[in-house]
């Protein structure tokens, strides 16, 4: 026994050490804080959702049994496309079915980090309708409707360039990626339905930094202008106070949003976001544009199938109405329905895999404990050798 507790103690100890130095890890560079103080876990942190229910009451699940999300989440009326309600861009293609739910997180969707022949990296976007993150379709542009795209380079002129439309095949918009920043592309869509012309503004930023790249063009380009003067409407995200180029959102964080109209705030908007299991959240924007939301968690796998790196999409959908005159291909319209949408990323928060590791710790711990109890029981029950004589002539 004393050899079986030589031999199964230390390599016990050493998995011990092994749990904590896990739980005291940290994966990735999550953000530090939030505009006007530090990050609040929330209630939406530390507990799972039971199956049908709300984690609050002001959020709802993206349909109701058998009611399609985009036609749940939508405020009816076309904007241009056969495919839905609400149009957006997307750094990774419709997936269906188990391969939807058990895609696994991370990595660089969208990106040949070598280009072609060596040269600058490349980005591939696709415009997808729906508002279901994980199983939105292909967006087909209608014949009837007008679409623009524009890329506003780091480097480039402020008010952007043309880009090709995504084409029938399936081949998304693609572009190259040769200086530091953040790209923006923004696929502009209008139709005209009745005496109502809809406008829909599909944008996504995509950022392009080096870990040996040269730290003032970084800080220059973290802080250069993000607003399309020129634009019907868009979204735009807040910076975070310490945000650096490699920070990552995470579950559990505050992040604001700015709808915009023409490069002026844009209040009373109706903005909702989707999360990336389908829960929305519905606010008005107050004079300023503005609306913050806390990132919801809502990735709850199996314990051994955890990933801190795991990628998960939101979807930012801005709504407003107006009462605005004018023709749109020789048709006279008399009222404007604008929507504008932004797609992000996040990731688990740093709590969630410490808590694993803990976890992990505590039940090594646990069997440590009992081998060392069991060990000194049977240690205890051992009776010390004694020897008997016995006198046969006594």
């Amino acid at each position: 026994m004393s050899r079986i507790a030589h031999r199964f103690v230390p390599a016990l100890l050493a998995l011990l050490a092994t749990g904590l130095a896990l739980a005291q890890g940290e994966g990735g560079e999550p953000l530090a804080g939030v505009r006007g103080g530090p990050v609040s876990a929330g209630d939406y942190a530390g507990r799972r959702p039971s199956e049908g229910a709300r984690p609050e009451a002001s959020w709802q699940k993206r349909a109701a049994e058998g009611t399609k999300p985009e036609e749940a989440i939508r405020d009816g009326g076309g904007t241009g496309m056969r495919s839905g309600g609400v149009l957006w861009l997307a750094d990774t293609p419709p997936m269906r079915g188990e391969a939807s739910r058990g895609r696994r997180g991370g990595g660089m969707g969208g990106m040949s980090m070598g280009g072609e022949h060596g040269g600058p990296p490349m980005k591939r976007l696709w415009l997808r309708a729906g508002a279901d993150p994980q199983k939105a379709p292909f967006a087909h542009q209608e014949a009837d409707a007008s679409v623009e795209t524009l890329l506003v380079h780091p480097l480039g002129k402020p008010e952007g360039e043309p880009l090709p439309s995504p084409a029938e095949g399936h081949t998304g918009l693609a572009f190259a990626m040769p200086a530091q920043g953040f790209y923006r592309v923004y696929v502009t869509t209008r139709k005209l339905e009745g005496d109502t012309l809809n406008v829909s503004v599909a944008k996504t930023e995509v950022g392009n930094f080096g870990h040996g790249g040269d730290e003032e063009e970084q800080k220059r380009a973290i802080t250069a202008p993000r607003v399309l003067e020129n634009a019907a409407i868009e979204i735009v995200r807040e910076r975070q106070d310490k945000e650096g180029p490699f920070s990552q959102i995470s579950s559990g964080m505050d992040q604001s949003f700015i709808v915009l109209q023409k490069g002026l705030p844009a209040a009373n908007a109706r903005v909702r976001l989707v999360s990336h299991a389908g829960w929305v959240k519905e606010m008005t924007s107050d004079e300023q544009g503005r609306v913050s939301f806390q990132i919801i968690r809502d990735y709850f796998p199996p314990w051994d199938e955890f990933q801190k790196r795991f990628k998960a999409n939101y979807l930012v959908i801005a709504e407003v109405a107006a009462d605005e005159s004018g023709n749109h291909n020789d048709q006279p319209y008399t009222r404007v329905r604008y929507q504008a949408t932004l797609a992000g990323n996040y990731s688990p928060s740093p709590n969630d895999y410490r808590s694993y590791a803990w976890g992990l710790g505590v039940g090594l711990l646990a069997v440590l404990f009992s081998g060392v109890a069991v060990y000194l029981y049977r240690r205890r029950r051992l009776k010390p050798f004694q020897e008997v004589r016995f006198d046969e002539k006594a």
